[in-house]
């Protein structure tokens, strides 16, 4: 059986009150390790052709966007090389032909280390979107251009090229959770009378789907507000690829059909079954970290601030493959990449240190994953 290691530095978070439509990161590589053990096990020749078949339809991207995407989308080099894929929520409101991404993760994914590092980039991060002057929060490149210009928004601003995009949802996570039997987790803060009612004390616990969801979504009642949040995301999706690890083969099937109409990617499902075959029975490494980050007003508007130099040391960390909040010296390949968190796009001051009161990465905010 596969383990699951995590190393889990702190980390910001944000987001909106979600909605039972809006998307949220996590299914992708529970439903990559899910079809991974279902060919392996429990389906024979035809019935693994139609149930691929039928994810794919689930899975798939409309066929314009599917396009537009992948004209801003870098092929991977060689199926051993690691790439970056871009995992986001999306909320799409009223008659809006797209809605602001609600969450963002950059994963960088390693199959020949069994690494996957995902680090949260905040929603209001400011930048300017297509080249524009005026400042712009950064999930607004959603609603103004689509996942493509989520895509080159979030690739100019990590310094880094994006091969895959996923876009995946909450929708039936109360019942994952429940049906994998609770979840174990170490909640940073206490809360109380959270997102649905519900209150959780700080420490180890395990969590059922009713309470992991309210965990996963608050952002009112604690301190750190959206980057408590988005770090109870962080902690949500490496108990869920634990537990998923432990899951007997029998349960894969009906899971599968559960997670395919959550998620929407550019990725087919024999790219998902490639993955997550390199990766199938090996102790699986998962860094979790948050951009560095800094909370500021301009112009009556509330907007988050990069940190420059602390971004571009954690990317420079992440391309390395040492993690995000990897110790010891960066390789000279990555130290003379300029453009690995050079954070180009954006836009809050450069000289910022006189504006933070506290990093929103301190442990008095967020405490510790």
């Amino acid at each position: 059986m596969s383990k699951t290691h995590t190393n889990n530095p702190q980390t910001p978070s944000h987001s909106a009150r979600h909605v039972a439509s809006k998307k949220h990161p996590w299914r992708t590589v529970v439903i990559v390790l899910a079809v991974l053990l279902l060919l392996l096990v429990v389906l024979p020749g035809t019935a693994i052709m139609l149930f691929m078949r039928s994810l794919d339809s689930e899975i798939s991207m409309p066929e314009e966007e599917r396009e537009q995407v992948a004209e801003v989308l870098t092929p991977v080099e060689g199926s051993d090389k690691p790439f970056y894929a871009l995992i986001i929520g999306s909320d799409n409101r009223g008659n809006e032909v797209y809605g602001r991404s609600d969450s963002m993760m950059l994963a960088r994914i390693d199959t020949e280390n069994k690494q996957v590092d995902l680090v949260s980039i905040p929603r209001d991060m400011q930048v300017s979107i297509n080249g524009g002057s005026t400042p712009q929060k950064i999930n607004a490149a959603y609603a103004m251009g689509g996942s493509s210009l989520m895509i080159s928004t979030v690739s100019d601003f990590a310094g880094v090229p994006i091969s895959h995009y996923i876009k995946v949802g909450f929708d039936g996570l109360e019942q994952l959770v429940d049906r994998l039997g609770g979840i174990t987790v170490n909640v940073p803060e206490s809360f109380s009378g959270g997102n649905g009612g519900v209150s959780l004390q700080a420490g180890e616990q395990t969590l059922n789907g009713e309470q992991a969801l309210g965990f996963a979504r608050e952002r009112y009642q604690v301190q750190g507000g959206d980057f408590s949040r988005a770090q109870a995301q962080r902690i949500v999706l490496t108990a869920i690829l634990k537990k998923m690890l432990e899951q007997p083969a029998t349960e894969i099937p009906g899971l599968v059909q559960e997670f395919a109409a959550m998620i929407s990617t550019d990725m087919s499902t024999m790219d998902l079954v490639d993955l997550g075959m390199q990766f199938y029975g090996h102790g699986v490494t998962i860094n979790t970290a948050g951009c560095p980050s800094y909370a500021f007003s301009q112009d009556g508007v509330s907007y988050v601030g990069v940190e420059y130099a602390e971004w571009q040391d954690m990317m420079r960390r992440v391309d390395a493959g040492m993690g995000p909040k990897g110790e010891g010296d960066i390789p000279a390949e990555q130290m003379e990449n300029a453009q690995l968190g050079a954070a180009s796009n954006a836009l809050s001051p450069r000289d910022y240190a006189g504006l933070i009161d506290q990093s929103l990465n301190s442990d008095d905010i967020i405490g510790n994953e």
